[in-house]
């Protein structure tokens, strides 16, 4: 009896999370260019979970890791890799026309893990932050653009629990669409 209990909480464990939702994108005017990505978001943060994340990430040079021990709510996957990068703020906002804005925020800078580091031809600002934003626009069909924060600035609201780009720099995610949420 022992041993079927085990081996029944085994499988209670060992069951893979399940995917909120998923999406795929393209990256455009930067290097690399043409390289998919796609992102899995776990879990949306509610209000509570996302100030923490603010605060955290508002803390600095301050705290000893950007997001110290915060939970991860996703992922996001470059083609052809085996590492991906681990969400710690996952958000998205219904907009007024029908749009849907989705801000993620990274653990580390996209494309710290590649040889050559990923970049923007001639930024502005450039932003040196220990982690990126990622900004998606989609329309009520599912499909988009969106932007990254390799250039421009970050906005952080700690009261409203909000992270935003400011940034007039052109799309750097094209072909972003909603996937299926599969494990």
């Amino acid at each position: 009896m022992a041993a079927i209990a085990s081996l029944a909480m085994t499988k209670v464990y060992a069951a893979p999370r399940l995917v909120a939702d998923a999406f795929t994108a393209t990256t455009a005017n930067m290097t690399p260019a043409g390289l998919g990505l796609r992102i899995q978001v776990l879990a949306w943060q509610e209000a509570e979970a996302r100030a923490e994340a603010v605060a955290s990430l508002a803390a600095g040079a301050d705290a000893a890791t950007p997001f110290g021990k915060l939970p991860t709510v996703g992922y996001v996957w470059p083609e052809g890799s085996p590492v991906g990068y681990s969400l710690k703020y996952a958000h998205r906002e219904p907009q007024p026309d029908g749009s849907e804005r989705i801000t993620l925020v990274t653990d580390k800078p996209l494309g710290s893990y590649d040889f050559k580091g990923w970049s923007v031809a001639s930024p502005a600002v450039k932003n040196d932050a220990p982690y990126s934003v990622i900004e998606l626009v989609l329309n009520g069909s599912g499909s988009g653009s969106g932007n990254l924060s390799l250039v421009g600035e970050v906005s952080l609201d700690e009261a409203a629990g909000a992270v935003t780009l400011e940034s007039a720099t052109p799309s750097l995610l094209t072909n972003v669409k909603r996937e299926a949420a599969t494990p």
